[in-house]
């Protein structure tokens, strides 16, 4: 007789409110597509293009990142979604806290809005977007680069604070 189910997709989970964000990509459960959003923060117009072109290919959302709708309801195999919410989904761009000082947020890991760290440094979102401009591999090079699926620039902070620490003291 053909197997119906999968193990993973046996089980219709509710998330548990208590659960962080890892807790709830390493579940092995069927969630409702609806329920994941808060909790994971993402939007699910960009599941649903994605789900959409996946078909319009001809290939298996179900399979390739653990989307299928079945009748009016957006189900999320966990499984598969996870590396789906992983590569594309998760949002990268970390706040920057008000709280902060300039050099406490040159020693944050992570990747921030380029107009939120120019609220704390001496220099303009202009001065580095056009630096970043004249880069050829700008990310890498002085951390600060157009992230075309945020349509923003974007700082990767620790690349950033060592280029940054270079520029600030050849000035002197």
């Amino acid at each position: 007789m053909h197997q119906v189910f999968e193990c993973d997709e046996t089980q219709l989970m509710q998330v548990d409110p208590a659960w962080s964000a890892a807790d709830l990509l390493n579940q092995n459960a069927v969630f409702y597509l609806k329920d994941l959003t808060e909790h994971l923060d993402f939007e699910t117009n960009r599941v649903k293009k994605k789900f959409n072109a996946l078909l319009a290919s001809g290939s298996d959302p179900w399979q390739e990142i653990g989307i299928r709708k079945i009748w009016s309801h957006w189900m999320v195999r966990m499984k598969i979604f996870r590396d789906y919410y992983t590569h594309e989904l998760r949002n990268t761009v970390t706040p920057v806290n008000p709280d902060w000082t300039a050099n406490e947020l040159l020693q944050q890991p992570g990747v921030f809005s380029l107009a939120e760290v120019c609220k704390k440094i001496p220099f303009s979102a202009h001065q580095l977007r056009y630096q970043s401009k004249r880069m050829v591999h700008p990310r890498e090079e002085i951390g600060v680069y157009k992230d075309e699926q945020e349509k923003a620039y974007l700082v990767d902070m620790p690349v950033f604070a060592a280029w940054m620490n270079t520029i600030w003291a050849d000035a002197l």
